[in-house]
C-alpha cells in the first residue's frame, strides 16, 4: 500500500525489510506501511477487547495520484471521525493545502524552420508566460505560508525543421485555506490576458477521475479531536499542530468528517534507503488504541 517505484539511492535491498539501529528499512516503510501496521494492531486489540466503538479499517489504492480508492469509498460510508497513518513523526496533522492543476494551451503558427518569422513559435509564446507567473499574488495563510505555482509538463513542437504551432503547459498550483477553484482559474486567466505573446491561448481544468482536492483546517477542540489532542498532551505534555504541504486521502475524508493524520517518525519516504523508526510505530500504535479504548468508554450507550 501506498509505495511509488524503486528509485536510485538505495544502499540496501528495498524489499528486505531489514532491521539496524531501531530503524527498519523498506520501500514503504514511512511511507506509510509503518502507520498501516500500527492502526492494524490497534484495531486487532480492540476487537479482541471487544471495544464498545464502532470500527472500521480500510486500505485503499490510488492515494498518491487521484485518491480514486478514497472518493470510491466515501460514496459508501460517513464516520464520527477518520484516523490516517500518514507519517507524521507523531506529530497531529490538522490541516492542509489544497491542489488544482491546468492546461495552458498555446496555438501559434506553423512556418518553415529557416523563416520562424513567419510563423508563431508556440514554445516561445509558452515561455513568455511561464516568465511571467511569479506576478501572481500568493494569499498567506497564518498556519500554512503560502499557496505555491509550478510549472509540472511542457509539450510542443513539430516535425524538424517546422515552427511549433501548438504549445501545452500543465501548471500545479497549491493553495491555502480560502482559496477557491474560481479565485485559481480567475488568477490565471487575468495573467494570460495581461501578457502579449504573439499566440491564441486557451486554459482549462487538467483532466482527472475525480474531483480536486481542496484545503482544509480543524480546530482542535473539534469533537472527537478534541479528544485525540487530550490524549496526545496528556502522553507529551504539550501539543502544537502540523500542517501538510501537499495533499492525500485526507484532504477528501476532511469534507466528510473530522480527520486526524497522525503517524509514527521515519525519513527518505520515496528516496532510497526509506526507513522507520521501530519503537515510533509501536509508541504510535498504543495510542491510538487508547484513544480508541477512551472513545468508547466516553460514548458507550450514546449511539456514535
Amino acid at each position: 500500500m501506498d509505495t511509488v517505484d524503486v528509485t536510485e539511492g538505495w544502499t540496501r535491498d528495498p524489499f528486505s525489510a531489514e532491521i539496524e539501529d531501531g530503524r527498519l528499512y523498506g520501500l514503504g516503510s514511512s511511507d506509510m506501511k509503518g502507520g498501516l501496521a500500527a492502526l492494524i494492531w490497534a484495531f486487532k486489540k480492540a476487537v479482541k477487547e471487544k471495544l464498545p466503538v464502532n470500527l472500521l479499517f480500510t486500505a485503499v489504492v490510488d492515494e498518491e495520484i487521484n485518491s480514486q480508492g478514497a472518493f470510491e469509498l466515501l460514496k459508501e460510508i460517513r464516520g464520527d471521525m477518520a484516523i490516517i497513518a500518514e507519517p507524521t513523526d507523531e506529530k497531529i496533522m490538522l490541516g492542509a493545502r489544497g491542489r488544482f492543476a491546468l492546461d495552458v494551451v498555446f496555438h501559434g503558427k506553423s512556418a518553415h524552420g529557416a523563416r520562424p518569422h513567419k510563423g508563431a513559435n508556440a514554445i516561445i509564446c509558452a515561455s513568455e508566460f511561464l516568465s511571467k507567473l511569479g506576478e501572481i499574488p500568493l494569499r498567506v495563510h497564518e498556519k500554512m505560508g503560502t499557496g505555491s505555482m509550478t510549472p509540472l509538463k511542457i509539450t510542443g513542437g513539430d516535425d524538424f525543421l517546422s515552427v511549433p504551432h501548438i504549445c501545452t503547459v500543465v501548471l500545479d498550483r497549491h493553495i491555502v485555506p480560502g482559496e477557491s477553484r474560481m479565485d485559481v482559474m480567475e488568477e490565471f486567466r487575468k495573467l494570460l490576458d495581461s501578457v502579449e505573446i504573439g499566440c491564441n491561448a486557451e486554459i482549462r481544468w487538467h483532466s482527472r477521475p475525480t474531483p480536486f482536492l481542496e484545503a482544509y483546517e480543524f480546530s482542535p477542540e473539534t469533537e472527537f479531536i478534541r479528544d485525540f489532542v487530550g490524549l496526545y498532551r496528556e502522553k507529551y505534555g504539550f501539543f502544537g499542530a502540523t500542517y501538510g504541504e501537499s495533499v492525500g486521502d485526507y484532504n477528501l475524508f476532511a469534507k466528510s468528517m473530522p480527520t486526524v493524520v497522525y503517524g509514527p517518525k521515519g525519513a527518505n519516504w520515496h528516496s532510497g534507503d526509506e526507513y522507520v523508526f521501530i519503537d515510533s510505530v509501536e509508541a504510535v500504535a498504543k495510542t491510538y488504541y487508547e484513544f480508541l479504548k477512551r472513545t468508547g468508554e466516553k460514548y458507550e450507550g450514546k449511539n456514535t
